[in-house]
C-alpha cells in the first residue's frame, strides 16, 4: 500500500481526535449553561429539524414560557457537531476497511469507534428523555472519553507504520502503571461529574443560596474529589519524572509524558480556582475539558510505552524498519 494512503489515514485519524475533543468542549458548554434540555425532544428540536428563534415559531403543543432561544441553539449546535463527528468516524472506518483489512490493530478499533459513536448518539437521546439523569449524563461523558481513547490508539498505530519509534526502557512493565493512571483519571472524571451534579441539584433546591453555600453543603464529595485529584496529580508527576529520567524515550513519547504532567498540575490549580471564586462557569468548562485532555494524553502515554515494550521483546533483526512495512494490503 502506498505511503500516501497511510499518511492520509493518519491525518484523518488525528483530525477525528481533535473533532471529538471539540465536541467534548461543546458538551461542557451545554452543561454549565444549563442548555441540556434546550431541545426537549430528540432528534428534532421542538418538533422541528431547524430550531425556532422566537416563541411565536413554536408548534402549538409546546409552552412558550419554557423556550429560551439561546439555550436551544447551544444544544442544537452540540447535536450538529455530534453529527459531523459521526461522519468523521464513519469515513475513518471506511478508510480502515479499504486500506487496513489485514491490519487488525487498526481495522478493529476503527470499526469499534463507529459502533461506539452510534451508541453514543442513542445515549444522547436517553439523556434528554431521562430529564438529565445524573448517571446517564456521567455515562455520556465517559463514553465520549472512551471513543476519544480508541481514536487516539488508531492514530498512534497509523503513525507507527510511518515512523517507527526507538526507545530504550529500563523494564518492560511500565505501561501497566500508566494504564492504572488512566483508570484512576477516568474515575476522577466520573467523581467530578457527580460533584457538578450535586451542585446543580443544590442550586435548584436552594436557589436563594450563593455558590459558596452550595459548595459548603457539598463539602463531603467535594473534599473527596479534591484529595483524590491531588493524589492523582502527585502520582502522575512522580511516575512521569521517573520514567523520563530512567528511560530513553522517543521525542513524541517524551512530549506526551511532559504534557500529561503539565495538564495534571494545571488541572489541580483550576480546581482550586473553582473553590476560591465560587464556580465561575467559564472555569467549569475548561476544568472538565482539561480533565478530558489529561485522559487522552494518558492513553497516548500508555500506548507509546506498550509499543516500546513490544518492540523491545522482538529479536534485533525484527525491529529494523523494512521498505515493505507499508505494503500491508493490496
Amino acid at each position: 500500500m502506498p505511503e500516501k494512503a497511510v499518511t492520509t489515514f493518519q491525518k484523518w485519524a488525528t483530525a477525528t481526535v481533535f473533532a471529538v475533543y471539540f465536541l467534548i468542549f461543546i458538551g461542557g458548554l451545554v452543561r454549565v449553561s444549563g442548555a441540556g434540555l434546550g431541545c426537549p425532544d430528540w432528534p428534532r428540536c421542538y418538533g422541528l429539524w431547524i430550531p425556532p428563534t422566537s416563541a411565536d415559531q413554536l408548534p402549538a403543543q409546546y409552552d412558550p414560557l419554557t423556550f429560551n432561544p439561546v439555550l436551544t441553539w447551544i444544544e442544537y449546535l452540540n447535536r450538529l457537531v455530534g453529527v459531523v463527528v459521526g461522519f468523521f468516524i464513519l469515513i475513518l472506518a471506511a478508510l480502515a476497511v479499504k486500506h487496513f483489512s489485514k491490519r487488525l490493530k487498526i481495522l478493529v478499533p476503527s470499526l469499534a469507534a463507529l459502533v461506539l459513536v452510534a451508541f453514543q448518539g442513542w445515549l444522547g437521546k436517553i439523556v434528554v428523555s431521562s430529564d438529565l439523569h445524573p448517571f446517564i449524563v456521567t455515562l455520556h461523558l465517559i463514553m465520549a472519553l472512551v471513543i476519544a481513547s480508541v481514536l487516539i490508539y488508531v492514530a498512534m498505530q497509523a503513525r507507527e507504520l510511518r515512523n517507527p519509534e526507538t526507545e530504550s526502557l529500563k523494564d518492560g512493565k511500565q505501561s501497566a502503571i500508566v494504564l492504572g493512571l488512566w483508570i484512576a483519571a477516568m474515575f476522577q472524571i466520573a467523581l467530578g461529574t457527580q460533584v457538578r451534579e450535586t451542585l446543580e441539584w443544590l442550586s435548584r433546591e436552594y436557589p436563594l443560596l450563593n455558590a459558596f453555600d452550595w459548595l459548603e453543603r457539598a463539602r463531603g464529595i467535594g473534599i473527596a474529589h479534591s484529595v483524590y485529584g491531588t493524589l492523582l496529580t502527585i502520582a502522575i508527576v512522580w511516575i512521569g519524572r521517573k520514567q523520563l529520567k530512567e528511560n530513553r524515550l522517543s521525542p513524541l513519547l517524551s512530549d506526551v509524558v511532559k504534557f500529561s504532567m503539565a495538564i495534571a498540575v494545571l488541572q489541580l490549580g483550576v480546581g482550586a480556582l473553582l473553590v476560591k471564586f465560587g464556580i465561575p462557569q467559564t472555569v467549569q468548562v475548561f476544568h472538565q475539558w482539561m480533565s478530558s485532555l489529561l485522559a487522552g494524553f494518558l492513553v497516548a502515554w500508555f500506548i507509546g510505552l506498550k509499543s516500546a515494550e513490544r518492540r523491545a521483546r522482538k529479536p534485533p533483526e525484527q525491529t529494523a524498519v523494512q521498505p515493505s512495512t507499508l505494503e500491508l494490503t493490496n
